[in-house]
Order: structure tokens, then C-alpha cells, then sequence
């Protein structure tokens, strides 16, 4: 039996934001038993032309529900807009995607194999591509760098997290 677009995107988007979710729990207790400034954590980067943990973790997002987004309209851009500042508007976004994902049907989403879908830049850059290879090779890997990056800014920045933190709970062992 073939695997299908939902299963083999959906639940993994689900297992990495809730664990990136409990990231930041970790990093705002760190932030506060270290006297930090909450801002210090969210707006620090891997690189220095990298953007911040506030933008990888929106990204999570904008990679995840609003690919799915893009694919029902038919086109998808970049989400320039500024993300949550604050542990508590991360979350809060987290949460809203979360739900939204939970939400979506199964059948509906392996509806959208075959869709066309344009990936946009301004009006200068376009790519076609069908749902499938837009979500599964496009929006997949982003997905993934964007939490992987996120992840590292915290250990980077000494936040106690491990392997376990970033797998978060895994399918089917609750």
C-alpha cells in the first residue's frame, strides 16, 4: 500500500514542532536562571548572517501550514513578515500551527497531488512545481533546516538540550 502525501509529511511537522515547542520552554527557564534577557535567546543567531531564533522558528511554520496553504492557493512566496518576539508569541504560533495541522483531512490533503503550484519572488523568480514535489522537495528540506537551526542556536548558546529534545515524542510511543 503506497504511502500517502498527509502521512508522510503531517506527522513528522507535528513530532518536531512540539518538540521545538519544548524548546523554548527550556530556553525561557534557562534564559531566566541565567538572568538573561529573554531577548538575548530569540534574537540570536547561529551566524551572523543567519537570521535569528525567532525567524527559524516562525519558518517551522510558514514550512509546514503554510506550505499547505500555498499548495491550495496555487502559489506560494516567502513570509517576510516579523515573527513573534517573545517565548510566549513563539509558542502562541507554534500552537496556532499545531492545531491547524491536526486539523487538516487526510484525504484532502492527498487531493493535492498533481496541483500545480508557483513559487514565487517578487515578480523576478518563479518556480513550477506539482504539490507533491513542492511539499516533499522544497518545503520538506526547509522545514527540517529551519528547526535543525533553531535547535543549534540554543545548544550553541548553552541551552541543556540533547538528541531526545530535538525527536521530541516519537509516532506511536505514547
Amino acid at each position: 500500500m503506497p504511502l500517502s502525501l498527509h502521512a508522510v509529511l503531517v506527522p513528522g511537522w507535528l513530532q518536531i514542532l512540539g518538540a521545538c515547542r519544548d524548546w523554548l520552554d527550556k530556553a525561557e527557564a534557562y534564559s531566566l536562571e541565567n538572568g538573561w534577557n529573554n531577548a538575548e535567546l530569540i534574537e540570536a543567531r547561529l551566524a551572523p548572517d543567519m537570521l535569528p531564533l525567532s525567524y527559524q522558528v516562525k519558518s517551522c511554520t510558514i514550512h509546514s501550514i503554510g506550505a499547505i496553504e500555498g499548495v491550495r492557493r496555487g502559489t506560494a512566496m516567502p513570509d517576510w513578515s516579523e515573527p513573534p518576539g517573545s517565548f510566549a508569541g513563539l509558542r502562541d504560533q507554534l500552537d496556532e500551527t499545531i492545531a491547524a495541522l491536526r486539523a487538516l483531512d487526510a484525504q484532502a490533503i492527498d487531493g493535492l497531488i498533481g496541483r500545480p503550484v508557483a513559487f514565487t519572488v517578487g515578480s523576478s523568480y518563479r518556480l513550477d512545481f506539482t504539490a507533491e514535489n513542492f511539499l516533499l522537495g522544497f518545503t520538506q528540506p526547509n522545514f527540517f533546516f529551519h528547526a535543525t537551526t533553531a535547535y543549534d542556536i540554543l545548544r550553541a548558546r548553552g541551552v541543556p538540550l540533547g538528541k531526545g529534545d530535538f525527536l521530541g515524542a516519537l509516532p506511536g510511543t505514547a
